[in-house]
C-alpha cells in the first residue's frame, strides 16, 4: 500500500505520481554530476559512498494539501559522508 493518497479511498501508485508530476528543474544536471563523480572515482579504484542529505518534502496527495516535511540542515548526512568507514563499523 502506498502513502500517496488523492483524498479519496483510491491509493496512488508511486509510478503514476512520478508520471503526472514534473521532475526537479535540475534533475538532468544533478544526474550528470553524480554519474561523473561516480565514474571518476570508480575508474580510479576508489570505493564510493553516496550520501544525500538535507530537508525533504513529500506530498501525500495529488492536490498537495498534506505533506510530510522535515527541516533538516543536512548535518548528519554531511558527517556520514565525511566519515563513512567509522560509521560502517559501529
Amino acid at each position: 500500500m502506498s502513502l500517496l493518497d488523492n483524498g479519496s479511498s483510491e491509493v496512488i501508485d508511486p509510478d503514476t505520481y512520478f508520471q503526472t508530476h514534473a521532475p526537479s528543474r535540475t534533475l538532468i544536471e544533478d544526474e550528470t554530476r553524480v554519474k561523473e563523480f561516480v565514474n571518476k572515482h570508480y575508474e580510479a579504484g576508489r570505493k564510493i559512498a553516496l550520501v544525500t542529505s538535507g530537508g525533504t518534502t513529500v506530498p501525500l496527495e495529488n492536490n498537495t494539501v498534506r505533506f510530510i516535511d522535515n527541516f533538516s540542515a543536512g548535518t548528519r548526512g554531511a558527517t556520514s559522508a565525511e566519515y563513512p568507514f567509522v560509521l560502517s563499523i559501529i
